[in-house]
């Protein structure tokens, strides 16, 4: 039988880290489904929390939820970031509310068109990470694969990864996702250099674990792989949930509000309670 989680962990910050940063190699490793579940048990637990589709490729929070009609979202966040307008009521009236059990998470959806990417610079990330701060008790930034350098807009000098890598310098944690099968190793093992630049310490959480994609002992292959190619050590493992991610899909809701029966929101609850020291979504704690 797979072990699920991997408790051996390292010691927690003296100081909260509020600002989470979820980044995974391309490949579609499950980024932005352990985001926004992230999110929603923070919220379960009763904390203010704002999660941002950064994704600047494919945003897909907004879809997730259920999100159809167009939002102004981080457009217009960052719009008012340029203009130092930016505050609570701003805040509360660009995010879309999303009742989690007793919770409530706010929700700032993606850009609309990929084509908007350069309105989305550097300072203007890292100043929104700040200004939410200062708001929420929580932010969690959903951010696209892509870190290459020198990817310009043309007729500019924005960066194309520019947010990417701003949210993950301003962020205090980062998780870097990936695929627990051959592919997604690779695929992670390529991007983990760079990675490794802009992010501290980054907690590795390997996704979909099972031992039908590289058989038996598949938690300690994938750990033996990632500490000789990254020198680094996966802290998380997530099963493999295919019936439970199906029906999130399908019903737009979040794995955090289906049965806790589902092995791959057990573990994202876990993960959370560890990190974040709280409770388990039946009550709510006190604030920070």
């Amino acid at each position: 039988m797979i072990d699920l989680f991997k408790r051996e962990s390292a010691p927690r910050s003296e100081e909260p880290q509020r600002s989470i940063c979820v980044w995974g190699a391309n490949g579609s490793p499950g980024k932005s489904t352990v985001a926004l579940n992230l999110a929603c048990e923070l919220a379960l637990a009763g904390r203010r929390v704002l999660l941002v589709d950064l994704d600047t490729y494919s945003a897909s929070i907004g879809t997730m939820l259920g999100i159809n009609e167009p939002t102004p979202g981080l457009s217009a966040a960052v719009r008012l970031v340029g203009q130092g307008r930016l505050d609570g009521e701003q805040f509360s009236r660009l995010a879309i509310e999303h009742q989690v059990g007793k919770g409530t998470l706010s929700v700032l959806t993606g850009l609309g068109s990929e084509l908007r990417w350069p309105e989305i610079t550097a300072e203007k990330t890292k100043n929104l990470v700040s200004m939410a701060l200062e708001n929420y008790e929580y932010v969690i930034l959903d951010v696209a694969s892509h870190l290459e350098d020198g990817l310009k807009h043309v007729g500019g000098v924005v960066d194309r990864n520019a947010a990417t890598k701003a949210a993950l310098e301003a962020c205090s944690m980062t998780l870097a996702v990936l695929s627990a099968d051959q592919v997604g190793l690779k695929r992670f093992c390529d991007s983990y250099e760079q990675l490794s630049r802009v992010a501290r310490e980054p907690i590795l959480v390997a996704n979909r674990l099972r031992s039908s994609a590289l058989g038996v002992g598949a938690k300690h292959q994938i750990q033996d792989v990632i500490l000789e190619l990254c020198g680094a050590e996966i802290r998380w493992f997530i099963p493999e949930d295919r019936a439970s991610c199906d029906r999130a899909i399908l019903d737009m809701i979040p794995l955090a509000m289906l049965k806790r029966s589902s092995s791959a929101r057990q573990a994202i609850a876990q993960l959370v309670r560890h990190h974040f020291a709280i409770g388990d979504g039946r009550k709510s704690p006190s604030a920070i």
